[in-house]
This record gives structure tokens, C-alpha cells and sequence, in this order.
């Protein structure tokens, strides 16, 4: 089902992508992003490796400082399941990076930065905080993003794109430290 689903959007989108007349995005001031897909997050704890497959989530916010090239904030989150202290749940592999993005085509594009990685819970699966201080017990440490990505459908103001995103996080949790890369493949709108 997850296969059907999208290979019918990116077919969609596609179409899209020829169906637009020449009218170029005008990429100037401030920029604000957000992306969301799939994002398969691989990991090495320390008794164990575990490799996931669940959501992926983008948001962006910077400025850019000539057509072609822009400074941004990006946080970039891919959830997993935590099997460790307490209960089976959601957390988030993820990063909080200053970033540069250089489009060096009209429509591609790289991304990359260097941060903080976290190791945080998910919001919408936190039960009985006050029991169990796992539950919103935030791990940070190093975190890496790179991503490239090619702009689908260009307005004026905004653009959609899709992007291959690979982030990296070296963090210390309660078992000891964990690192591991998550590599991801997002959908994206972009206001300039």
C-alpha cells in the first residue's frame, strides 16, 4: 500500500512538473520551508543495532543571500522505535543544524550543515511523564545533515520539491552512546 501511494504522487507530481508554464521563482529575503516523508533511521546502541522504517520531517528558515545561495536553520527529525528503559515507544533521531543551500541548476539543488543531534522524545507519544522521566528525557551530541533536491514545480513566491536527505547524530543516552545515519525521501514546499 505504502509503494502504491507513492508511486501515484510522484507520478502526480511529475505531471505537474511538465504541466507548469516558464514562469521562474523569484528566490530573494527570507525563506521558509517544510518537507515531510519516509525515512529509514539506522542505529547502533550499545547492545544492540536497529534499523527503522517511519516518518520524516523537514523545516527550514533562513535567508537568502544572493539567487543562488541561502542561510537557513534546518531541523530535520526521523522517528523510530525505542525499545530500550521502560516502555516500547516513538522517539526522534534528529538534528538542529545551521545549513547552506546552493542551487547550481535553475531547479537543483544541495544542502549541508553541521549541529546538534538529538535523541528527543515524540511529542504524541509521551505517557505518564511524571512516573517516568524517560519519557521527555532529550540526549544531544553531534549531528550532520546533507541533502540534495530537485525543485518539482516552481512559482512565483514558492517552490515544491522532492529531496534525498541523510542525516547523521552521535548522542549519549541513558544505555550509553548510540550514533547512526538516517537517510530519508522527503516532499517539500518552499516560500521565499
Amino acid at each position: 500500500m505504502k509503494k502504491t501511494i507513492i508511486t501515484v504522487l510522484l507520478s502526480s507530481l511529475s505531471v505537474l512538473s511538465y504541466a507548469q508554464n516558464e514562469q521562474m521563482v523569484t528566490r530573494k529575503g527570507f525563506v521558509f520551508g517544510m518537507s515531510i516523508g519516509i525515512s529509514n533511521s539506522i542505529q547502533s546502541f550499545p547492545n544492540k543495532s536497529q534499523n527503522d522504517i517511519d516518518f520524516g520531517l523537514g523545516v527550514k528558515l533562513g535567508y537568502m543571500i544572493n539567487l543562488n545561495i541561502a542561510i537557513l536553520l534546518t531541523t530535520n527529525v526521523s522517528g523510530y522505535e525505542y525499545s530500550g528503559i521502560g516502555r516500547t515507544r516513538k522517539r526522534d533521531f534528529g538534528i538542529l543544524a545551521p545549513s547552506v543551500q546552493y542551487w547550481f541548476k535553475e531547479r537543483f539543488w544541495v544542502l549541508g550543515g553541521i549541529g546538534l543531534g538529538a535523541d528527543a522524545p515524540v511529542f504524541f507519544d509521551i505517557k505518564n511523564p511524571d512516573t517516568n522521566k524517560e519519557e521527555t528525557e532529550y540526549h544531544l551530541g553531534l549531528g550532520i545533515v546533507g541533502a540534495i533536491g530537485y525543485d518539482i514545480y516552481q512559482g512565483k513566491k514558492f517552490t515544491i520539491d522532492l529531496k534525498a536527505r541523510i542525516t547523521y547524530r552521535n548522542v549519549n543516552i541513558t544505555e550509553g552512546k548510540t550514533n547512526g545515519v538516517s537517510p530519508s525521501l522527503l516532499i517539500g514546499i518552499n516560500f521565499y
